[in-house]
């Protein structure tokens, strides 16, 4: 049962930092192709379903913990609802961003005079994503501890603080 649950954990955990070194290479690359509107659009597609696929996966070991399944999700919601808001809010942030740049600046790739709010947008995106990168990959590994899926007594001794 353990070796079977550490290599669940594990496939999981590698798919985890898969989706976020694609959404870091298309953050840091994606101005290569701003010449060709169909790799943009390619590469911003491919960006948000890597996010969405993120949040499932992250969802997805939230619930397949002892915690959640014995009923506790709140401790898992006040443990993890920070990278929780953080992931949906910078997904939204890149839809947004994704969606400006290529339906309001598609006609002149190269031009460089962005309007002022899509600079804004953009600046921001580009801050909050190493919080989101962060905060994303400590909660994945914070995930992979065992007290989460084995330990009553930890969860007796979380329920004994509240």
């Amino acid at each position: 049962m353990l070796k079977l649950s550490l290599k669940r954990f594990a496939s999981v955990l590698f798919f985890q930092m898969l989706f976020l070194v694609v959404d870091l290479g298309i953050n840091s690359f994606s101005y290569l192709a701003r010449g060709h509107h169909s790799a943009v659009i390619f590469l911003f597609i491919a960006q948000d379903v890597c996010l969405m696929l993120s949040f499932t996966a992250f969802v997805f070991s939230l619930y397949s913990t002892y915690v959640y399944q014995a009923g506790m999700a709140n401790l898992l919601y006040e443990k993890f609802r920070t990278p929780l808001l953080i992931s949906m809010t910078y997904f939204f942030l890149s839809i947004a961003l994704h969606l400006w740049q290529v339906l309001g600046h598609s006609n002149e790739p190269y031009q460089f005079q962005w309007p002022k709010a899509l600079t804004a947008l953009f600046i921001i995106h580009r801050l909050f994503s190493p919080i989101y990168y962060y905060l994303y990959k400590k909660s994945a590994l914070k995930m992979s501890d065992p007290r989460f899926y084995e330990n009553l007594d930890w969860i007796a001794s979380q329920l004994s603080i509240k």
